[in-house]
């Protein structure tokens, strides 16, 4: 008779699978990073959690991550707690690999991705190696960065590559595909990535395709051409033969609020002609990324709704809007904005260009999966979707404003990323499945994190299990380092 004891055992808690089916009061059993049984169990455990009156689920995949750097020199507790186990890097386009030894580092890496170590990696299979060999505190799962590609080969010259320069481009995407890469990821308003044409993108997304991976992109534009800008992710994904995921999906600028309607419009079209297209979303109004780059491209950035978020030296900017720096400064906005990029060329910042109304109809969407975009800065006032983004979606999109059922919010969170990224054993709860597992209260979870107190814990989060471990416990991170490199279509 085999032996009925768990190593850990989670009793009376209502569990959601993560498929979108209700909710049924059961016991989950844990053995040795698996899930083991699920129902009314009575073995003997080593630890038992009493979830009565909580809810359990999967554990929560960050499908839109910049945490390239920061899984490797980080304890990850801003997405740990929140429930995250599993955290997709290489998005945007941005990364730290490949690499061209010769050259300086990929622009604004050590901002947006967190603290880098001491590289020694020239490929993506190097450096996806380098996270396999690492003490990780959450699961991490990778995509091939264009950006990162084409700074290898062209640095930042605005040209397209020549024949032999896309055939070694090429052969970079595909040797981070045969390291398990989940797909190719664009940055098409960030350079290098912004002087790519389409042509060049389709060429080396095919690389991607031949192995089973997906696009990802931060499309061209969000703004005024956002229709134009998701036909040429849609163009890429045709031509090249494999699915498109839309990072990020919004609207910007006043001028464009409701566009989403058309936008969503656009992508049921085409999935209704057969190509495979999704999107993520984070539940915020406010975008964040580098202050240069919407001083150059202000998508309705005006000085009233821009904060600075984090600087090296200017402190007393940060958590700031560009109109009070400016009466600080005694000048008007337009050369306070001069002058904070000219002191601090690398600034991140924050923009309230968002209609409410579009985050609700992007969110509700079934097609919709979750991604936090967060940018993993030490220092400053980060955006607190870096803190707060999956227990925002759960209590006030999902319990207050009722804009989904709570097993619907659970999967756009589990297993709708993990079918989409080819995780072959993540996202559900299911015998046999790894053992991440998330007990919530669904009456008090709440993000807690603010634009002017954005490092705080969310309320709510009672356990947090990486492969079949504690990693977290009512509030507090505990030592336990469980998470493993996730390969494309790989048993992790």
């Amino acid at each position: 008779m085999p032996d009925p004891s768990f190593d850990l055992l989670i009793r009376g808690g209502t569990v959601y699978d993560g498929t979108g089916g209700q909710g049924v009061r059961a016991d989950l059993g844990l053995r040795d990073g698996r899930i083991a049984a699920i129902g009314a169990l009575d073995g003997k455990a080593q630890t038992v959690i009493n979830a009565s009156g909580l809810a359990v689920s999967p554990g929560f995949i960050d499908v839109h991550a910049h945490d390239d750097g920061a899984v490797l020199t980080t304890p990850m507790d801003f997405k740990l707690m929140q429930g995250v186990t599993t955290d997709i890097v290489g998005n945007c386009g941005a990364g730290i690999a490949p690499r061209d030894p010769a050259r300086p580092p990929f622009p604004g890496s050590e901002l947006v991705l967190g603290e880098v170590p001491d590289a020694r990696w020239e490929s993506f299979g190097e450096y996806m190696d380098a996270v396999g060999r690492a003490d990780l505190a959450i699961n991490v799962g990778c995509f091939v960065p264009h950006g990162a590609v084409r700074y290898k080969h062209l640095g930042l010259d605005r040209r397209p590559p020549d024949v032999g320069e896309l055939a070694a481009m090429s052969e970079d995407v595909a040797g981070g595909m045969a390291a398990g890469a989940l797909g190719l990821s664009t940055g098409l308003i960030y350079p290098p990535g912004a002087f790519a044409e389409t042509e060049e993108i389709i060429e080396l997304a095919k690389a991607a395709a031949s192995a089973g991976g997906i696009y990802m992109s931060h499309i061209r534009d969000e703004a005024d051409y956002l229709l134009d800008a998701v036909a040429e992710a849609i163009r890429i994904g045709r031509e090249a033969g494999l699915p498109v995921e839309i990072s990020h999906h919004k609207s910007s600028g006043e001028a464009n609020y409701g566009m989403t309607k058309d936008s969503i419009a656009l992508i049921e079209e085409e999935r209704a002609g057969g190509l495979d297209v999704t999107w993520d979303a984070y539940p915020y109004t406010a975008a964040s990324t580098l202050l240069a780059v919407m001083a150059r491209r202000p998508e309705g950035a005006t000085a009233d709704v821009v904060m600075v978020a984090s600087v090296a030296k200017h402190r007393e900017y940060e958590g700031k809007m560009i109109n009070e720096i400016a009466a600080m400064l005694g000048v008007d906005p337009e050369a306070a904005l001069a002058q904070v990029l000219a002191d601090e060329p690398m600034a991140t910042g924050i923009f309230f260009v968002m209609d409410e109304e579009d985050v609700r109809r992007v969110l509700a969407h079934p097609l919709c999966m979750i991604g936090s975009d967060g940018i993993p800065s030490r220092t400053g006032k980060p955006h607190p979707r870096l803190y707060g983004t999956f227990p925002r979606v759960l209590g006030e999109y999902c319990r207050d404003q009722k804009l989904f059922p709570l097993e619907e919010a659970i999967r756009k969170m589990t297993s709708l990323p993990a079918r989409r990224m080819n995780l072959r054993d993540r996202g559900e709860l299911r015998e046999g499945f790894a053992a991440d597992v998330v007990v919530f209260d669904t009456a008090l979870i709440a993000d807690r994190a603010t634009y002017q107190e954005p490092r705080q814990y969310p309320a709510g989060i009672e356990y947090v299990i990486v492969n079949g471990q504690i990693a977290a416990e009512r509030g507090k991170q505990k030592t336990t380092r469980a998470g493993r490199l996730l390969r494309r279509n790989e048993r992790n």
